[in-house]
């Protein structure tokens, strides 16, 4: 079977698992997947990737009954994954503890793709033994183990994308209008959990609609109660996101939406949006040694291959349109922030990268020798092309503007560069990847290849889970522990903090926001009078260079500093109020 002539995945495959045995296995496998997520992410106890982490715990909170927050004028996260992380709020009061549950909470939802993939690649006609190790390979794929390390929609969304095509696939194939209203429950709970759900939903519209043109009347019968489901579950999402925004961003949230229209109705504006778009391609890639680029090119030919059966080139159709719909709208909405990975970044397309990579272990292990060279072939010269684009776009400001490692953990192992992003040197490595596997399959003893590539591909992704933890994860989080803490100020549940906005950093505010049980009380550092009297704790910006008593000149009598802090983010001073007489 060539690459034109790939399976797009089924929730059920053509032949069901029944053998207990099999049934095991995946069980064991998805043990082992959730065990590996938690080992690498349990050792965090702060939020690091702020301000995206602290908006969603702070909506989780929110929704588990606890107190709202402040975070108006900052990009808006919306309530689907707080949804699924808020029982850990219900478990524990202590806010390093509730991390460390939604770390397992991700792990437990995360390690489902490993089961999905089975029976994604299994209805791609693998047999069952090389469906089970492709499987682990598509789990491990970097992004998906990376994300779940921190409180991200993108733990999960991949499962979420994934689960949605399936289903698609399954209701297409003649499996029943149940898996078409379930297909629709998931795109709208795609919505209700990150803007780039509203793409997904826009994309199930257009296939919905698509197949009421093509198959006519015995399709409305399905088509009705999933364009039903699908209009509930986006007005329900809807409902969810309003009132989060209101209880959490009472000001308003930040004018994306502006840029991306201004990015789509200008010329300068279209350049950014398609050379950056082009970059989060690249990026989808090259982190994953070429394979989804391979998976790219099959899909692209399995729409245009008229053949093929119609599930086949409708589900590969709506992947590519979500994978295009989703680079540009998210290139067009991004702010330009002076920094790398606004020219190349990867988090926006990780949600569909498994499919992808899926597509193209299959392609590269179960096609003909012939037919795999070439898809090799069209997906390297698609790398040097993405390559290209976006060296031709950022120029200069690849190594001038802000390189944060912790936005190219994959592209910083294949290069060993920590400091910058290499783009020709990822690239090569990358394509010299994706040769040397094509070159195994080609010449590896018959049935040989496949396991050759497998575990190859597994010890790279564990190689890289272990790398990214000791060169990312674990600095940037004490780093960051450091820089935020607010527990050696003698942080207690009781406590009312106050926080001078003036002159404080916004990762500083933002990260003590979700370590506070209550609302942050604003405060005028110049109207002491103005303190509410149940503010036991102040923080308050300091100058470098000065005594960080002279932080607060007009403080209350008996107020002290507890503990002052240096750090990159900028300088600040916990003040504390005096005991009263009765305690």
């Amino acid at each position: 079977m060539g690459p034109a002539s790939v399976s797009i995945p089924s929730i059920l495959t053509s032949s069901p698992v029944k053998e207990r045995s099999w049934i095991s296995a995946l069980v064991a496998g998805w043990l082992a997947q959730a065990a590996l997520r938690v080992i690498l992410g349990f050792q965090h106890a702060v939020p690091l990737l702020i301000p995206d982490e602290s908006g969603y715990l702070l909506a989780a909170r929110l929704l588990s009954g606890g107190a709202a927050s402040d975070l108006s004028w900052r990009t808006f996260y919306q309530g689907g994954y707080p949804l699924l992380i808020a029982p850990a709020y219900w478990l524990s009061d202590d806010p390093a503890t509730v991390y460390r549950l939604v770390i397992v909470i991700n792990a437990m939802v995360g390690a489902g793709l490993l089961v999905l993939a089975y029976l994604a690649l299994r209805r791609m006609g693998l047999p069952k033994g090389k469906a089970y190790v492709l499987a682990h390979v598509t789990a491990l794929i970097p992004s998906a183990v990376y994300y779940s390390q921190f409180a991200l929609t993108d733990a999960v969304l991949p499962v979420i994308v994934l689960g949605w095509l399936l289903l698609l696939h399954t209701w297409l194939d003649g499996g029943g209008r149940s898996y078409a209203v379930a297909a629709s429950a998931t795109v709208a709970f795609a919505y209700s959990t990150h803007a780039r759900g509203l793409i997904l939903l826009g994309v199930h519209a257009c296939l919905l609609a698509l197949v009421a043109a093509l198959r006519g009347r015995t399709a409305r019968r399905d088509l009705w109660p999933a364009a039903a489901v699908a209009a509930a579950g986006a007005g329900l999402g809807w409902a969810l996101n309003t009132w989060v925004r209101h209880q959490i961003y009472p000001s308003g949230v930040a004018p994306l939406g502006d840029w991306l229209t201004t990015r789509l109705t200008s010329w300068d504006g279209l350049a950014w949006t398609l050379s950056v778009a082009t970059g989060q391609v690249w990026h989808a890639i090259v982190a994953t040694w070429g394979l989804a680029g391979v998976g790219l090119v099959a899909l692209a030919a399995l729409v245009l291959r008229r053949d093929a059966p119609s599930a086949d080139r409708l589900v590969a159709g709506a992947t590519v349109a979500a994978v295009a719909g989703v680079a540009l709208a998210t290139a067009a909405a991004l702010p330009s922030e002076g920094t790398v990975a606004n020219l190349a970044y990867g988090r926006y397309l990780a949600c569909l990268t498994p499919v992808l990579l899926a597509v193209g272990l299959t392609v590269l292990t179960r096609a003909r020798r012939a037919v795999a060279l070439r898809a090799v072939l069209a997906a390297a010269a698609l790398t040097l092309v993405t390559m290209a684009i976006v060296r031709l776009h950022a120029g200069e400001r690849l190594t001038r503007d802000f390189f944060g490692v912790f936005d190219f953990p994959e592209i910083s192992f294949l290069t060993w560069n920590w400091g910058s992003l290499d783009l020709g040197l990822a690239t090569l490595t990358a394509v010299l990847a994706l040769t040397l596997a094509a070159l195994v399959r080609a010449t590896a003893p018959r049935g040989t290849g496949p396991a050759v590539i497998a575990a190859a591909c597994v010890a790279a992704e564990c190689a890289i889970a272990g790398v990214t933890v000791a060169k990312v994860s674990a600095p940037w989080g004490d780093v960051l522990s450091f820089a935020t803490d607010l527990t050696p100020a003698g942080l207690r549940p009781q406590d009312r903090v106050g926080i001078s906005y003036e002159g404080l950093h916004w990762r500083i505010w933002v990260s003590h926001a979700v370590q506070v049980p209550t609302r942050l009380v604003p405060v005028d550092l110049r109207r002491p009078e103005g303190l509410p009297p149940d503010v036991t704790l102040v923080v308050v910006p300091w100058q470098a260079g000065t005594p960080s008593q002279s932080t607060w000149p007009a403080a209350p009598k008996g107020w002290w500093p507890v503990i002052s802090n240096q750090n990159h983010a900028g300088n600040w001073v916990a003040w504390r109020r005096p005991p009263s007489p009765a305690t």
